[in-house]
């Protein structure tokens, strides 16, 4: 006969995990191999990502370092192109990135705790937290060069940079899903990104340019961006007359709401397709 205290003893073991415990592990667990994958597991990768942005930097000095005067006397073009290349890398790189992250993690759609999204949002974590340590690396290294690296506003700053973050993850989460279904979409995304580059404002300052010039321009949203985030590290800096956030704000939030819209109508083609 069997002991009835024994059916009373409670079973001991693991308690079950939260959805929120297994989103985090997730979470980190697609970072750490999108780590390893993005740098190729080498350190060479590594080392390469910190020194792309600083040579292209110190390109850009060696062939404009004469627009110094046209900038502002009191801006420093180095640190003028480092405020500029950083974000808008970091906007292409989120765009880009996410654009072919569905593709690059389709085996792992097996495991059912894996979803499409999971991808996209460990993507954009790792990509901003890797560009944030850029931009802090290239001002360490113009403060010690003897350059003026402290913002002006430093929050207001820190809201330009969230925006253009949402913004980079938005369009990169919807050309993610239009990329399924429509595959010539990156070659012309990958086109787009030179002149987008070169109409931003990064390399030169654009408020000398004619008045007509300048509106045609100013329907770069990422020209908006640039300039504010410009505008909130320079105190002096010579903002283009009609640059505001709230236009890029618009973006952000019709990229975002088309996005998770086209995401949910699409999200069990995006884990069937091969």
């Amino acid at each position: 006969m069997s002991d009835p205290t024994a059916l009373s003893t409670p079973r001991t073991g693991p308690a079950p995990r939260s959805a929120w415990a297994i989103q985090r592990a997730v979470l980190f667990a697609l970072m750490t191999r999108e780590l390893k994958t993005r740098f190729g597991g080498r350190w060479i990768g590594g080392i390469w990502f910190v020194l792309e942005p600083l040579a292209h930097v110190l390109m850009m000095v060696a062939m404009f370092g004469v627009m110094h005067q046209a900038v502002s006397p009191s801006i420093d073009y180095p640190v003028f192109l480092v405020t500029g290349l950083l974000p808008f890398f970091t906007f292409r790189s989120l765009s880009m990135r996410l654009m072919d992250g569905i593709d690059a993690n389709r085996a792992l759609f097996s495991y059912r705790q894996v979803k499409p999204m999971d991808t996209l949002v460990s993507r954009a974590l790792l990509e901003l937290v890797l560009h944030l340590a850029v931009l802090a690396l290239a001002l360490a290294v113009l403060a010690w060069l003897g350059y003026r690296v402290q913002p002006a506003a430093p929050l207001e700053l820190a809201g330009v940079w969230a925006l253009l973050s949402l913004f980079g993850t938005g369009l990169g989460t919807l050309l993610a899903v239009l990329g399924q279904a429509l595959p010539p979409l990156r070659a012309m995304v990958r086109l787009a990104f030179f002149p987008l580059y070169l109409l931003s404002g990064v390399m030169f300052p654009l408020h000398a340019l004619p008045p007509a010039l300048v509106e045609l321009l100013l329907l770069n949203p990422v020209l908006h961006l640039v300039e504010e985030a410009r505008g909130q590290f320079f105190a002096a800096y010579p903002m283009l007359p009609g640059v505001n956030l709230a236009y890029p704000a618009l973006w952000t939030l019709v990229c975002t709401v088309l996005a998770l819209a086209l995401y949910r109508l699409r999200r069990l083609r995006l884990i069937a397709e091969r």
